[in-house]
């Protein structure tokens, strides 16, 4: 058995008691400051310097002071507007607040992952950043952790693990190229002029225009985008008008966007504002389009390091899940992939406890902590052995 897997089930009950006390007092995006400042605590008892960085993202640093590569592993650290409806010892103390999607583990998981690696760092070279998230369910924190590595002259990799609630514990997926998807919001406002509905002829009605502009961007992944490449462009909500009677000065669309190559989210949001102003134009009204990039770029996976991982992963005795078509789910992850070299995977982390689910983002959501170890001795073998 290697020095890491030893220490990783050492230090397993360390790592399921900090996630159970991460677990109960649980934090919005933004709002993360009783939980970075625990954070910030407990690296401060291991010896791991650590500052802040942005809005109360926390990274820790492991230097060997010998000259060789870095290393850079990441963990989300918000929780969820949700009321928690298990029963556990340790449920979230605040109502309407609950991790439900495994953030407290993958905290609990880096901060056991860096007392392993300060321990041992007399056995390897480099340089090792623990970077704690804040605000990736709002798209937030990551640009700021990027930024920050980057002034310290970047890193060689980067590697992340997210439970996967549905998948059974010792699974782990760790895919070639593209993950999950970039994901970008997009808001569409027709300006008409407003009048009576016995009237039209003296108003300007931007209804009409606006069924047009949402028939056309739904049909842009089959129109206008490469057949060979996945893009979903869905309209989600469309507002216009009070009353029956009246003709609105405006209507609004909101909508979705997910892709899976780089570049994609701009160059639809794009096309979206080309169609919107030929298409309003044509009835006499005008458009104003906007975009909102909730994760700017998708998971896309170096090929090199996700064989790797998948190496370490078999090696390990874990069951390396074959591969399967990306996820149309987000995480702004992928600002650090876009940054670096890395890979993400999904760690199975199924619960059999009765009135549990392995749905992300229910009030139910649970994982089995046995899925803790497995995922510390993972990405801190990974980490130990790219240094070595």
């Amino acid at each position: 058995m290697s020095v890491i897997k030893e220490l990783s089930e050492k230090y397993e009950s360390y790592a399921i008691d900090l996630r159970r006390e991460l677990h109960a007092h649980p934090e919005l995006s933004l709002q993360e400051e009783w939980t970075s400042a625990r954070i910030v605590e407990e690296l401060g008892k291991l010896g791991i310097p650590c500052e802040v960085v942005g809005p109360r993202n926390v990274v820790g640093l492991i230097d060997t002071g010998r000259e060789g590569k870095s290393i850079a592993i990441r963990a989300d650290i918000d929780a969820l507007p949700l009321t928690e409806e298990v029963e556990l010892p340790f449920k979230s103390q605040f109502e309407g607040k609950m991790h439900a999607c495994g953030h407290d583990a993958h905290a609990a998981m880096l901060v056991t992952i860096g007392r392993i690696l300060q321990e041992t760092k007399e056995q390897f070279s480099g340089k090792v950043y623990l970077c704690f998230q804040v605000a990736e369910e709002t798209g937030f924190g990551a640009d700021d952790i990027v930024a920050y590595l980057q002034e310290k002259g970047g890193v060689d990799q980067v590697i992340a693990t997210h439970i996967a609630g549905a998948a059974p514990v010792g699974t782990i997926w760790i895919p070639d190229g593209p993950m999950y998807a970039g994901n970008m919001g997009f808001k569409i406002v027709v300006h008409g002029v407003g009048g009576h509905g016995s009237r039209p002829d003296a108003a300007g009605d931007p209804i009409r225009p606006a069924c047009e502009i949402l028939q056309a961007i739904a049909a842009i992944p089959v129109n206008r985008h490469d057949p060979f490449k996945t893009l979903v462009v869905s309209p989600c909500t469309i507002h216009a008008g009070t009353k029956n009677n009246i003709i609105p000065g405006e209507a609004e669309i909101e909508g979705n966007i997910r892709f899976f190559a780089y570049g994609d989210g701009e160059a639809t949001v794009d096309e979206i504002r080309r169609m919107s102003e030929h298409l309003a134009a044509a009835r006499g009204c005008t458009v104003t389009v906007t975009s909102e990039a909730m994760a700017p770029y998708p998971v896309i996976n170096n090929n090199e390091a996700a064989a790797r991982g998948r190496a370490l992963a078999a090696q390990q005795g874990l069951t390396v899940l074959p591969p399967a078509d990306p996820q149309a789910a987000s995480d702004n992850y992928a600002n650090f992939l876009n940054a670096f070299p890395g890979f993400y995977t999904m760690l199975g982390a199924h619960s059999e406890m009765p009135g549990t689910s392995g749905n992300h983002h229910n009030p139910t959501f649970c994982l089995n902590e046995d899925c803790i170890k497995l995922g510390i001795a993972f990405m801190a073998e990974y980490a130990f052995a790219f240094l070595k």
